[in-house]
């Protein structure tokens, strides 16, 4: 009598024995059930109408006659849920099979998936090993971020092999590997969703716009750095003020902003704004030097009520003096020239 004869009902008493036997052993299980399809079906062939007893007690019954000891309380009632749950989804799996293969298409579509098993090994560890790196959040796209995930992956690859070849233990955790498979199944089309878009967000580079932002050029630069302030000083050293100066075209020089302001003393302990110069018609003017400061209130927004601007300190006291006989004859660059402009002779340079 082959397999495809026994009838539905005692498969799947069978399946239920086994799974209230599933503390037991590999061996021991083998040992206890082994045929036990075939024994029942030809023990009820005359009596169809014949009622199947309770798996659980059929089960205590093989136990007992096999002098086997009565499981853990504890261990018994995990074991004999999952093994319950286990026998469920195969005997549902197998009910939907044998439908599938009554027609000729489907028949050829299990075959192509049976081929396929040893890829779903490889998917289910990837599927469980992306699931573990996301827990420590070291998930990245659909590749492992990292030497240490891919040998995680190889190893739960490795071992998701050999449990599907029914070694290294796989039949003693069938129940196990049942619910592995469909939590696996279930949340294999989430995973591969966040995968993809991780691996999209991490090969997606965004360019920040770059904003050249124009730059400010308004007063005087001397190699590069901002002049604040500009001191004069007269032929014979010394300082001169409220000088006024203009460029080649007649503008007048600035050094400053309105509202800019600077430190008032040495060590930055008060802070100042740039005054400019009152002209003789009420007017303001910038270019008007030395500058000076007066101070700004304690809230650095205006100056102080009262506050007298102040001259800034210069940097020497006295210039060197300008030597107008020899200016006259010897150009910047050492050159003595005569009274037409005419050079006579290169001075030391």
């Amino acid at each position: 009598m082959n397999a495809t004869t026994v009838p539905v009902e005692i498969v799947s008493f069978a399946a239920r024995v086994r799974a209230a036997l599933s503390d037991l052993p590999a061996e021991e299980l083998d040992d206890l059930t082994e045929g036990l399809e075939a024994d029942l079906a030809e023990a009820y062939a005359e009596d169809l109408a014949r009622e199947l007893p309770d798996p659980v007690e059929y089960a205590a019954e093989l136990r007992a006659a096999a002098g086997l000891p009565e499981p853990q309380p504890t261990q018994a009632g995990l074991r004999r849920t999952l093994a319950a749950v286990s026998a469920d989804l195969r005997e549902s799996g197998r009910r939907c099979l044998e439908a599938v293969r009554r027609n000729p298409a489907g028949r050829g579509v299990l075959d192509l998936l049976v081929s396929l098993r040893p890829l779903w090994w490889v998917v289910r560890a990837w599927v469980a090993v992306w699931l573990l790196a996301a827990f420590f959040g070291a998930e990245g796209g659909a590749t492992p971020t990292s030497s240490a995930w891919w040998l995680v992956l190889l190893a739960a690859a490795l071992v998701s092999i050999q449990w599907g070849r029914g070694v290294w233990g796989a039949r003693r955790i069938v129940p196990l590997l049942v619910l592995g498979n469909v939590a696996a199944v279930v949340l294999l089309a989430p995973v591969v969703v966040f995968a993809d878009g991780r691996s999209n967000s991490m090969s997606t580079v965004y360019a920040e716009p770059v904003v050249q932002e124009p730059q400010d050029l308004t007063g005087l630069y001397a190699d590069g750095r901002q002049v604040t302030n500009v001191f004069v000083y007269d032929a014979k050293g010394r300082q001169l003020r409220d000088v006024q100066l203009f460029d080649s075209e007649g503008e007048p020089l600035r050094t400053s902003v309105v509202g800019g302001s600077g430190c008032l003393t040495q060590d930055c302990a008060a802070t100042g704004f740039w005054s400019p110069a009152v002209m003789a018609d009420g007017s303001r003017a910038w270019n008007v030097f030395p500058l000076r400061m007066i101070r700004a209130d304690p809230d650095l927004v205006s100056p102080l009520a009262g506050a007298v601007p102040q001259a800034r300190k210069a940097p020497f006291a006295q210039a060197p003096v300008v030597d107008r006989t020899a200016t006259g004859r010897r150009s910047a660059l050492g050159v003595v020239l005569d009274g037409s402009g005419d050079q006579v002779a290169r001075g030391n340079q």
